[in-house]
């Protein structure tokens, strides 16, 4: 058949056949350097087909929430402060049906991957979701921790907090 493939094994030296209806599709997330010689010898051997996050096939109203424009805006904010290869893609949210689960994809997925990239940064993480410090809180909590007695406070780093993911999260900045 045409672009079919047949070849002899070096070693073995048997025959060897890949039918030209036979297409390999593999993901990889490019975030990942710790597989760079992989990718690298994937690139050589390989076609790749960039796939960028796409909200416009996310629903623009799970219960009130506009899912296009909440993923829209994460990654705005994270190729902002980060870098465009590590957004959120779309497939985190596509199962989403109900507010709950967003949350449970905010909760379980986007938070801890954020927290990850940037090293624990909370307030970075703040940032990503739109947390401005200004008004009630919507998915993070800080206060502020006070020097213990004993130990200075430390004129060089600023003011300390303490982060936490608060049970129940605002969505209003992404409603309907």
């Amino acid at each position: 058949m045409e672009n079919e493939i047949r070849l002899v094994l070096p070693y073995s030296k048997k025959p060897f056949a890949v039918p030209a209806n036979l297409h390999i599709i593999g993901t990889m997330n490019t975030a990942d350097r710790s597989i760079a010689l992989l990718d690298t010898a994937l690139r050589r051997r390989f076609t790749f087909r960039e796939l960028m996050p796409d909200p416009s096939v996310l629903s623009t109203n799970v219960e009130g929430i506009n899912l296009r424009e909440l993923l829209a805006k994460i990654n705005d904010r994270i190729e902002y402060l980060f870098d465009r290869e590590h957004q959120i893609g779309h497939a985190y949210f596509t199962g989403c049906a109900t507010r709950s689960d967003v949350a449970d994809v905010m909760r379980y997925k986007v938070i801890p991957l954020l927290a990850e990239y940037f090293y624990e940064d909370w307030s970075k993480v703040a940032a990503v979701i739109g947390e401005t410090g200004q008004g009630q809180a919507r998915f993070l909590e800080a206060r502020r921790l006070a020097a213990p007695s004993g130990i200075a406070e430390d004129d060089f780093s600023g003011e300390k907090l303490s982060w936490r993911v608060k049970d129940e999260f605002d969505f209003s900045e992404f409603e309907v």
